[in-house]
Formats: structure tokens, sequence, C-alpha cells
């Protein structure tokens, strides 16, 4: 029987596309979304498999970006045969992951380099929702996985061509797993391609396979039921296949893994596996000699920490009986350093499970491993290595000169034990020990590329704006991670920051926060508040703001950037509300302890996470702005007398078919005022009123008039910028008379 998802809307269409694209495309050789092109042929696959494989593109930039340049001069078939692997790559994923208008760009950034008009036809184009939830990292390796489906088209298509008289791949599950596993042996793809080999299972097979990308969820699954079945074979999917036929037998219908009453019998409350750095110490034998801790560690297959003075603790104790204990041995030491003891302790102690990976470095050199088991106590060889956790080492040494710089910098901290899950996927491939990077670590893996549009023209069109100036206004962003808008009122900073924005992470991955006077640290960062303990009391606890929340958020999905968008960001008190985060604006690969969270993990800012703050010049000059501040964010002015605003209006009324004296009257009135910070911008009049003489009149009486009054200019305002004056200073007294009133009704308000 089908699985439970087969009541999903989408699992049909989505079956069914992947069936076409798949199995028909092989077995006829013809493409899908040009039906006139023979793709799934020896040559097309070699000649893709040539141009991304054998020449990785290890540049700067993301995963589309970089497809592109190693798709330019291939030929048309070529082309469309990447088009559609990456169509099956997406095909299932939930709109919630990526959205349909997402992933119809990236095979579209494709697709624009054939020389032949190619589109997804309509029924593949409506498969495109989705419906499955991938993980983070099935987003994270799309290199990876893309390589992988290059690498199966190859197989297939040998297949389908060879005379050898082979087993058929496409209609033989088993046959077809057994290629995906040697496409990914051969490739060395370790576990980076492991969610899409899953995918690709149940698309080619769905009535054997899983609807499941975690390899990990399906080994928790196996343990959890493998019981139910009289034969085992330790053959994960074989079992599986098995399992579920017993479970829809006893259930009387489909079984779904991710609900009740099965998911909590083998999630159980697990906790994710992550990776840990353990410092060594140089600590004294008999002799009072310092002798290195690590060399002893590889060779006896553990690490230790030492704390000499804090008596035994049981492993797994909670962080507050530690605590205790850690004051009652320290009692001269300050808050923060003993919390910072009873921090090092619990994680050792309690937070590091068996499974979790671990590297520690020596010199230059790193070693990489796996924990096995729980931590114990021997005093045999002396109270500085009493505390210890037994750790399966990897004999593959790595130098930390060839580590990338996060991965360096995650290795520089100076604390006996660390969280580095970010980092702990590229040190444990290199070293041999992809096999055991779980799901949870590969989608927090801080290495990977950050997805990012590869064309901001459409973007540019839609704000009126010249193409050039969005795309390094774009650069700045990328680059230097924090952008400021500046100028005066009236020239859209909060309706472009807030485009740029969702253009590049979506409305999902962006926030938006507005600075006030009384806008502080705590309300923006972290501060304590009062909670109700269960005995009714109050205590005070840390709770975190908007920055630290969309901070984590990225933390856990590198792959793709998150956008927070700070509105009248020159009312606060920058500096106090930022306090030391502008270090780590600036030093994204380093780590600080927050003063509200002094006994927790040290904080750092990912990479993925950009920031875009607008400023009104009428209320503070740019030059008031505090230097540390704008040494870390690129500024980028918006005037109406300068590109991109100059012309705006004119060329909005021109799109929505509008007159063009509310732009000749705009810019009368800015020849007018004498000072850049106070000209009006055009966002005033970009909206349908003021296609009616009255509608203007409202606008201008309402807004525009009392920003000139705020701006000094006196009680003869309306000799100089009167709206009647300045008509007849242009020459359309006449303009609107014969309107009724009701403005232009195609006008868009574009206001911001």
């Amino acid at each position: 029987m089908a699985p439970a998802y087969e009541d999903h809307p989408q699992f049909k269409a989505v079956i069914r596309a992947a069936q076409r694209v798949l199995k028909q495309g092989v077995r006829s050789g013809y493409s899908s979304f040009d039906p006139e092109l023979r793709i799934w042929a020896p040559s097309v696959a070699a000649e893709l498999d040539e141009a991304f494989i054998e020449n990785l593109d290890e540049g700067r930039g993301s995963f589309v970006e970089k497809l592109q340049r190693q798709l330019k001069g291939l030929s048309d078939e070529a082309v469309v045969l990447a088009a559609e692997l990456l169509y099956l790559n997406m095909l299932p994923l939930s709109s919630s992951q990526l959205s349909p208008e997402r992933k119809r760009e990236i095979i579209d950034e494709a697709l624009v380099l054939s020389s032949r008009p190619v589109r997804i036809p309509e029924e593949l184009d409506a498969a495109l929702e989705g419906f499955l939830l991938g993980g983070q990292a099935f987003l994270n390796y799309r290199w990876a996985q893309f390589a992988f489906l290059i690498r199966m088209a190859s197989r297939l298509i040998g297949d389908r061509d060879g005379a050898d008289g082979g087993p058929d791949l496409l209609s033989d599950p088993w046959n077809f797993r057994e290629a995906a596993q040697e496409a990914v042996s051969e490739l060395g793809l370790g576990n980076r391609a492991r969610a899409q080999y899953n995918v690709l299972l149940w698309l080619a097979f769905p009535e054997t396979f899983e609807v499941m990308a975690s390899a990990d969820h399906k080994k928790q699954i196996h343990a959890a039921f493998g019981g139910r079945i009289d034969a085992p074979t330790g053959d994960v999917d074989r079992d599986l296949a098995a399992i579920r036929e017993v479970l829809e037998a006893e259930h009387d219908g489909p079984v779904d893994f991710y609900d009740e009453p099965f998911r909590s019998r083998w999630q159980g409350g697990e906790s994710a596996q992550r990776g840990w750095l353990v410092r060594g110490a140089n600590v004294g034998d008999e002799n009072h000699v310092l002798l290195n801790q690590v060399p002893q560690w590889l060779r006896e297959g553990f690490v230790s920490v030492s704390f000499m003075e804090v008596p035994r603790i049981e492993p797994g104790a909670p962080r507050e009986e530690i605590q205790s204990v850690v004051a009652e041995a320290y009692p001269e030491a300050s808050p923060r350093s003993a919390g910072q003891a009873a921090s090092q302790l619990h994680a050792f102690l309690t937070r590091i499970r068996s499974g979790d990976l671990v590297a520690t470095v020596d010199g230059d050199r790193v070693h990489v491993g796996r924990f096995i088991g729980e931590a114990y106590y021997d005093p045999s060889d002396g109270l500085q290595a009493a505390r210890r956790r037994k750790v399966e080492w990897s004999p593959s040494t790595l130098s930390r000169a060839d580590l990338p710089q996060p991965v360096r910098s995650s290795l520089n901290r100076r604390t006996t034990v660390n969280d580095i899950t970010d980092a702990i996927a590229w040190l444990a491939e290199r070293a041999g020990l992809g096999t055991d990077v779980g799901d949870e670590v590969q989608a927090v893996d801080g290495t990977v590329d950050i997805d990012w549009p590869a064309d901001c023209a459409p973007l540019a069109d839609r704000l009126l704006f010249p193409r050039g100036w969005v795309a390094e206004t774009l650069e700045l962003l990328r680059d230097k991670r924090q952008l400021l808008l500046y100028g005066p009122p009236g020239t859209g900073k909060t309706h472009l920051a807030l485009a740029l924005a969702e253009f590049v992470a979506g409305e999902d991955r962006t926030e938006l926060v507005q600075f006030h006077p009384s806008f502080a640290y705590e309300d923006f960062v972290e501060g304590l508040r009062p909670q109700v303990r269960e005995d009714g009391t109050l205590t005070y606890a840390p709770e975190d703001g908007p920055f630290k929340r969309i901070a984590e958020a990225a933390r856990h999905d590198p792959g793709r950037p998150y956008l927070l968008v700070i509105d009248e960001f020159n009312r606060a008190n920058t500096a106090k509300v930022f306090g030391e985060l502008y270090f780590l604006l600036e030093y994204r690969d380093r780590r600080i302890t927050l003063p509200y969270s002094r006994d927790s993990a040290s904080f750092s800012l990912p990479k993925n996470l950009f920031v875009i703050g607008t400023m009104n010049t009428a209320d503070r000059s740019i030059a008031l702005v505090d230097s540390a501040l704008r040494r870390r964010f690129a500024f980028r002015p918006l005037s109406p007398d300068r590109a991109p605003v100059d012309g705006l209006l004119t060329r909005w009324l021109d799109e929505n078919g509008m007159d063009p004296t509310p732009a000749r009257l705009l810019e009368e009135l800015n020849r007018r005022v004498d000072d850049s910070a106070r000209l009006i911008g055009p966002s005033f009049l970009m909206t349908p009123r003021t296609g009616s003489r009255e509608g203007l009149r409202l606008v201008w009486e309402s807004e525009i008039i009392p920003l000139l009054e705020e701006s000094r200019y006196g009680p003869g305002i309306e000799d100089a910028f009167g709206l009647e004056v300045l008509l007849r200073a242009i020459g359309a007294e006449s303009f609107g008379a014969a309107s009724d009133g009701s403005g232009t009704s195609g006008g868009t308000d574009r206001r911001g």
C-alpha cells in the first residue's frame, strides 16, 4: 500500500511529474520540457558531467551563480537536461521550505542559457507546489545533490543504451538503489547527497521506499519497530517495507510515521547530534613537568576535563546541582567565573551525548572523533584527567592552516568545552567520518554557500529603479552584510528596505523592527523578564529579543539568507541598543558572552544574517551617527535629486497612465528648497489620489506643507510653496480642473 501521504493533494501530482520526467524521459530519450530535444543521451550526460562534476566551481557565489557559470557555452541539450534535473531536485519540497516561485526562478536561470525558448510545461509547473519537508540539510548541499543526479542520469542512460544485457534499473527498485549507492560512493559525497538519494528512491519507486529525506529518521523508525517483523534483514529500506506492511494490517489503513501514534514511539525526545571542541591542557606529572594531554587522549581513546577542586559529580547531573557544587568548591570566585565553570562541567557531563562528534587541537594539528557512551570518572591517572568521555578518534589528521576561515575560527575558542556544531560537519567529512555526520549537524553546517538571487532585474523593474543601482546595492549588502538607506522623507526608504529584504530572503525570513527613543538593548537583544515559578513566586530570567531570535533562526538554516530591517534607525541610541554586538557585526567569525546569559554558550552572528536600516536625514545628520557604527554599515543615499529616486515619480506616473504634472510640480518645489536634507521625496505623490486636483490638494495640505513647516520655512510658506503658486509657476493652472475628484483608478499607492 502507498503511505498515508497519498491523502495530500500534491502527492499524486508530484509522483506523476517525477515519473514523466525521469522514467518516460530516460526510456524515450526526449525532454519533457521540450519534446523535440533528445537530452537523455550518453553524450549529453557526459557533457554535463564534465562541466559540473569534473570542473566543480568552488569560487564565490551561490549555487545558482556557479551553475550558470558552469552551464555557459554548453549545448541546448545539456542545458535542458540540467534544468530537468533541477526540477527533480526541487519538485517534492513543500512550498514552506522552497516556494514554487523560487523553484521556477532557479530552473529559469538555467534555461535562459539555452538558445531555444524552453519553459516548464503547465502540468509539470502545477506540481511544483510540493508537499515534502526535506529538512534544512536538503537545501544546504544542492551542489552535491545535483552532482549525484547528473551521475545517476549517466547510469540510467548507460543502462538503457548498454548491450551487456544487465538489469533494467527503472524496473527493479533494488537494482536502482544499488546504482544510486554506487553513484554516491564514486563521487565521494559522503552524506552530503543523502537527502537527495532518499528522495530519488521514493520518486522512482513510491510503492517501495518511504516518503522520507532523512536517513536518521529511517534508522530511528527501524530501531523502534524492527521487532515487529519476523525476520529482519538489517537492510533498513527492506525492513521498513516489511514494517509498514505489518503496521498497515494492524491499523487497517495507511501509516504515517510522522503522525501519532507512531511518531512519539520512534522520536521519543531523543537529543539532536552536536559537535564539540574539547581543548587539552598542559598538566603536571609526578615530577611537576608539564605534559600535553592530547597525545594520551589519542592513544587511549578519550577526552577529559579537570576542575580539580570540584568533587565528583555524577554524569547527567542537572545544571542546578552542578552550579551548587561549583559555588561551594570556589567560594571566592566571581559569579561570572563560577557560572562559566558550571557551564563547562554541565556540557561535558550532561549535554554531550554518545554519537556526538568531537574535535581537539594540538598545535597545527586537528583531530576529530566520535563520542562513545556516557561520561565516567577514573581517578587512576590523577584528578587532572578523572572526568572522562570515551572517543573513537579518526586516524586522519587535519592541518589548521588548510581550514576555511569559519572553521578555523571555531577552533580558536579558549574555554575547555565549546559547542561547534556549525563547523563539525566540515571537519568530520575531511577526517573520514562523513558517515557519522547526522542530519541535524548537516542542517546547521555554517560552511555552506548562501542561496542568493542571481538576477535582480525583476526587483529593479518592479521598483522602477535602474537595474545597475539595484545590483550594486545588493552586492554591497552581500559583501558588508549591513546596509543603511538614508535620505529625506518620502524617498521610499522603508519600502525599498522591505523590497530588498523580501527579494533576497522572502517574507518568511524577513523581520521588521522599528527603533524609537525609549528602545533599549533589553528590547532588541535580550533582557531579564519576570516569570512566575510553579510555587507562585516571582523570578527573573533572560528572554531573547528580535535580534537574537532571528540570529538563532538563521543559524539553524545556514544555506538561506535572513534579513532584519531596522526602521527609523537613528531615533534610538544605537550604541546602547547594540552594545557588544558592534563587535560581532564586524567579526562574524568570533563569539562573545552576552551579559544576561553568562552561564550559557557564547553567542555569535551567523554569516547568513543581514541587516538593512533606514535613516531619515531630516531628523538627524549622518555625521552624528556613532563612528563605530558607520564603519560597520555600507551607506546608500536616497535623494530626490539623485538616482535612483530622481525621475521615479515621472516613471511611476507613466507606468500608471497618469498625467505627468505632479512630477513637474515636485521638481519645482525641490528647486525652491535650500537644504538637500529637507528635499521632499516622490512617495507622497505616488498615489492615485494625485490624479485629480482635489486629491492633489489634500496630499499637499495634509502631508507636504506640514513637512515644510517643520523645516522652519516660516509663516509665509504658502507664498513660496503653496499648490496654486507652484501650479502657476509650471504653467499647469488648469490641472485636474475637469476632474470629478475621484482620481485615476489605474494607479497603485507605492509610498514607503
